[in-house]
């Protein structure tokens, strides 16, 4: 499953900023959200069972992070991924 992650402005500042919310956080490049769709072994929960609104996580290895990501993202009308948090 390698299809395209959108991310608008303010939720892709939200996750590159990760390391002023939490300690030791990772700050996130959304490339590196784009190469966890794009893993062959990734893990999709769509929708996660967790979710409160139907978002989707997927769970993939991002080569450029040198580490497995969780991804949250949401599925829009016209079936297109928008990325919510990593």
């Amino acid at each position: 499953m390698s299809e395209e992650l959108n991310w608008d402005a303010d939720s892709e500042a939200y996750i590159r900023a990760r390391s002023r919310r939490y300690r030791d956080g990772l700050d996130i490049e959304a490339a590196w959200t784009q190469e966890v769709l794009g893993d062959t072994d990734m893990v999709a929960f769509e929708p996660d069972p967790k979710s409160r609104v139907g978002a989707a996580r997927f769970v993939g290895r991002s080569r450029s992070a040198g580490r497995v990501l969780v991804v949250i993202a949401y599925r829009d009308l016209d079936g297109d991924l928008h990325g919510v948090n990593a």
